[in-house]
């Protein structure tokens, strides 16, 4: 499922999940309503105990300045609080796939 994060307290609270994908976009960016649901679609079957939050860049300027964000669509990886991957603009869905399979298998295998 993916949840939409509008404020730094979303925030704290989803950094406290033990692996979440922040997804980083924009009201304006069609590549970015297209690469959602597959997105979506990757994690919710092979990786169900990852989280999706949606961050709206437009919205939340100050997340975005936070996280070095200034590119859309941008995908920020975490496990246990820690950034552990960064993929933006041009994000090959299999290579994202194969990037978050060992730390996740690591994690919660």
């Amino acid at each position: 499922m993916v949840r939409l994060i509008q404020n730094s307290t979303d925030l704290s609270k989803a950094l406290n999940d033990p692996s979440v994908a922040l997804y980083f976009n924009s009201d304006a960016c069609g590549v970015c309503h297209a690469m959602l649901p597959q997105l979506e679609h990757i994690v919710t079957t092979e990786f169900p105990k990852m989280d999706i939050y949606v961050v709206n860049g437009i919205d939340t300027p100050e997340i975005c300045g936070k996280y070095s964000v200034f590119t859309f669509p941008t995908v920020l990886i975490f496990f246990e609080g820690k950034e552990s991957l960064r993929m933006a603009r041009h994000i090959n869905l299999a290579e994202f796939k194969r990037a978050v399979e060992r730390p996740y298998k690591i994690l919660f295998d």
